[in-house]
């Protein structure tokens, strides 16, 4: 029996599953991770507890499933909570030790300036961005510039939430275009990042992730994430996707007449902190 490992990284928690090549699901296993609020509009969680989530939630999992099917474990694939901004040096370093998630709404500035050189109606319809626009990257990107320069001076790579665990098990720094989308700086009809909006942010292209498909493979583990997770080195990693745009694949909504309904743990978190937010992840 080969097996397949799949992530569901969500935004309170990670959930790991276990399925065999029929699509059956055989175990699975959950951990859970915080969302620290430290001012008004700032939604951050820690990189490193969603690692230690990743590792916990495997092991949980491995020990509810059939005996040796570690060792049949073919491929990882994970999807993810969007929007995240992630900041790596050159050396592969966190420059950060909390990251702005999908909800943090802090930009106050910067959406205006990147306006003055594009319509927002251009923007949208090159984009499809929708949501407010000071939950996208660009402009959290261009937050940290202003407000975090010297942290910022320091960045190699932007990384998401997904591409984060990605690089932790294979080494590799890259994203997929699902989740590239939501950077505000995504062509959608030329599946590239487009030259024109990030000349609109003033930001180095070189810092954005190079784009790859979702099922490339990046590489296989590596060996301090094989010994982790309990799993072998030849364990391949494939890029993976946002989880609405996995939602959708699997609940095959991409066909007429077909539609899913995406409710999480940011329903509670709105209601904790009193804020509406247009959307949900």
């Amino acid at each position: 029996m080969t097996y397949i490992l799949a992530y569901d990284f969500g935004t309170g928690g990670m959930k790991a599953s276990l399925y065999e090549e029929t699509g059956k699901r055989v175990a699975d296993g959950f951990d859970a991770y915080p969302t620290l609020y430290p001012e008004p509009g700032f939604h951050e969680q820690q990189p490193e507890a969603w690692w230690l989530a990743t590792v916990n939630s495997t092991r949980k999992l491995l020990a509810a499933a059939p005996e040796g099917s570690a060792k049949q474990i073919a491929v990882i694939g994970i999807s993810g909570h969007s929007l995240g901004v992630v900041p790596m040096d050159v050396r592969g370093n966190l420059l950060r030790d909390s990251v702005p998630i999908w909800s943090d709404t802090r930009p106050d500035k910067q959406p205006a300036a990147f306006f003055s050189h594009i319509s927002e109606t251009n923007w949208y319809l090159m984009t499809g961005n929708g949501f407010p626009p000071s939950l996208y990257s660009v402009f959290k990107l261009m937050w940290f510039r202003e407000h975090e320069p010297e942290m910022f001076r320091n960045v190699h790579k932007i990384l998401g939430t997904k591409d984060y665990i990605n690089y932790r098990l294979t080494g590799v720094m890259a994203t997929d275009n699902s989740y590239a989308s939501g950077s505000g700086v995504y062509d959608l009809q030329r599946r590239e990042y487009a030259p024109g909006l990030i000349a609109a942010s003033e930001l180095n292209e070189k810092i954005f992730a190079d784009i790859v498909p979702s099922t490339q493979v990046l590489g296989t583990l590596t060996e301090s994430a094989a010994h982790a997770l309990g799993l072998p080195k030849t364990v391949k990693v494939v890029a993976g996707g946002v989880d609405n745009a996995c939602m959708s694949l699997g609940a095959k909504a991409f066909r007429e007449g077909r539609a899913y309904n995406a409710l999480g743990s940011v329903e509670l978190d709105r209601c904790l902190v009193g804020q509406t937010i247009t959307g949900s992840n």
